[in-house]
């Protein structure tokens, strides 16, 4: 049965790629493939509305111009007098026409926007000239020309076929009755916008681009063939900023649109935009190869580079794991070759302590199995010596000698606790009462030793090793005191500083020089005096940590201080320490 545990760090890692890289990648790149779609179709139809917005505006700028000639002929007294006069000969109307030339100002002003301006008129004796026609009974049938008598002024666009021209042609044209403020009509006027400005225009657009009415009649294309023909085209969606996708000839398009209103009557007018689907496409599909190509070039990349990854952290930990089993089987001095601050690194660097650790506590099982062999051999009954303390306390008592009274009892009470210790914490203040006990019989043997205790700090709830400061004392004494012709003085200062408990050994005794020193650290020579030294700096790398321990200052002729570095607060965990 499968079990992700059996496998190996290389096979998990790549795994675990797979499930939290693998997948995410996909996701995102499907998720970018839409965005870069629907970025670049929301591109061209930006671009075309753009294009569309900008004919809109051009060809509202000559409807504007058209509809402004329009009212000015409306209110126009000359106009109307020349169409309503009744001519007796051609001479006449030529010579009355000569006279009037605001249309042919408007045509030169206008030329960009207007291509012609016609006046039909139901004048029998009018001239006509190429401004004026007479409304034949072929004229007034035309639909565009009913409408514009029955709206009675009102303006209407419409596409007009002009036949009165040598090549007739439509023209996107302004048809409006010219009436007086009387209701009085004087012609119907039709106002053909410029079809190769109009077309310049449309051919600004990148894509077909046509001018249709409410009916779907297309008015003007920059595509000829479009002219005159009517699509059923949904003038709603094509408002929408995505367009709506429009089947032509069996071929698809996609349909953009803007709304055109003019001034007049019948004033909805769009212009729409039609692209070939393949050719919108182009663009998106484009950035849709180009966030495949990413997405896989990512995940080689991740792939590439996680395979090289997981080599390196199974090479490692495979360096780590023999180590590990080396270490296992006795051998502490090997050196692990593996560098790093990462975990493995560090847990490299702490396997080597580990080992270093282990060596140095089996060197103590070592050193504690031929101590307590010595113990055995040597020791008396326990009962016996506190019965025969008893005894000599009570003789003094009787003799009234009650130094040595106090100092078998003093005896008594550092012989109890030594028997009694288990090597597990105790109260601070237990040692503290321990070491003046033995500080007392030294003052006794020597006769000229003071001492002084100082406490900066609360130690009510302070725990320490049993026999921690009493082998320092001890130390001071004998290397710096015994050997001191005028009085000896110790001082013990127990205080806090950064986030530490120091407990001081100051004397005034003779001394020692740095290599006394390392050799009271080293015990290389095996003097027991030594031995309770290096014995207390090893049980607090044990039982503290590494980083704490014992520091000494000394130089000759200028006494000695033993520095006893503890974590404040200390440890309180249980436990045999050697």
């Amino acid at each position: 049965m499968f079990k992700f545990q059996d496998l190996k760090i290389r096979e998990k890692l790549i795994l675990s790629f797979l499930v939290v890289s693998f997948i995410p990648i996909l996701v995102l790149g499907a998720v970018t493939i839409i965005h870069f779609r629907n970025f670049a179709l929301n591109s061209s139809a930006k671009e075309i509305y753009n294009e569309l917005s900008f004919a809109k505006f051009k060809i509202m700028e000559m409807t504007n111009e058209a509809v402004n000639i329009a009212n000015k002929l409306m209110i126009d007294q000359r106009l109307k007098e020349i169409l309503l006069y009744r001519y007796k000969s051609p001479l006449e109307a030529y010579l009355k026409y000569s006279q009037y030339k605001d249309i042919e100002n408007y045509k030169t002003l206008y030329a960009n926007s207007i291509y012609r301006i016609r006046i039909y008129s139901e004048n029998p004796t009018i001239l006509e000239n190429g401004v004026f026609y007479k409304a034949t009974k072929k004229i007034k049938e035309k639909d565009w020309y009913k409408l514009a008598v029955n709206l009675n002024g009102f303006i209407i666009w419409d596409l007009v076929r002009q036949d009165e021209d040598i090549y007739s042609d439509y023209y996107f044209s302004l048809i409006r009755l010219l009436r007086d403020v009387y209701n009085e009509r004087f012609g119907v006027l039709v106002i053909n916008l410029n079809k190769l400005e109009m077309k310049s225009i449309l051919n600004h657009t990148s894509y077909d681009t046509l001018l249709v009415n409410s009916d779907g009649l297309v008015i003007f294309s920059n595509k000829e063939d479009f002219i005159g023909k009517t699509f059923d085209i949904d003038l709603q969606r094509i408002l929408s900023d995505k367009g709506y996708t429009y089947d032509l000839n069996n071929k698809k398009y996609l349909v953009f649109g803007v709304y055109l209103p003019l001034t007049g009557y019948n004033k909805d007018f769009y212009l729409v935009s039609m692209v070939p689907m393949e050719i919108i496409m182009r663009e998106p599909q484009r950035m849709q190869r180009f966030a495949l190509t990413m997405v896989f070039i990512a995940f080689a990349g991740s792939m590439f580079f996680t395979g090289i990854f997981s080599r390196s952290v199974s090479r490692r930990i495979g360096i780590l794991n023999k180590a590990v089993d080396k270490i296992s089987h006795g051998n502490w001095d090997l050196d692990i070759p593996l560098q790093g601050g990462d975990e493995i690194g560090r847990l490299s660097e702490n396997v080597k302590m580990m080992a270093k650790n282990i060596k140095r506590l089996n060197e103590l099982l070592m050193k504690q199995k031929d101590m307590k062999f010595k113990v055995l051999t040597n020791q008396l009954n326990p009962h016996f010596l506190f019965n025969t303390l008893e005894t000599i306390h009570m003789m003094a008592v009787c003799n009234e000698q009650k130094e040595i009274a106090d100092m078998v009892l003093k005896l008594g009470k550092i012989l109890r606790k030594t028997i009694e210790s288990k090597g597990t914490p105790i109260k601070l203040e237990s040692e503290i009462e321990l070491v003046k006990s033995y500080l007392e019989i030294q003052k006794y043997r020597l006769g000229r030793l003071n001492y002084d205790i100082e406490i900066l700090t609360d130690i009510s709830e302070i725990y320490v090793l049993p026999f921690l400061i009493q082998p320092i004392v001890e130390n001071s004494i004998i290397h710096g005191l015994e050997n001191k012709k005028d009085g000896g003085f110790i001082k013990i200062k127990i205080f806090k500083e950064d986030e530490r408990l120091i407990i001081s050994v100051e004397d005034n005794g003779i001394g020692m020089s740095k290599e006394k020193i390392e050799s009271l650290l080293s015990n290389s020579d095996g003097e027991s005096s030594k031995i309770g030294m290096r014995n207390t700096l090893e049980r607090i790398k044990l039982f503290y940590g590494e980083e704490y321990g014992i520091n000494i200052e000394s130089s000759e002729g200028n006494g000695t201080r033993v520095d006893i570095i503890l974590p404040y607060p200390p440890r309180r965990e249980m436990g045999d320490v050697l």
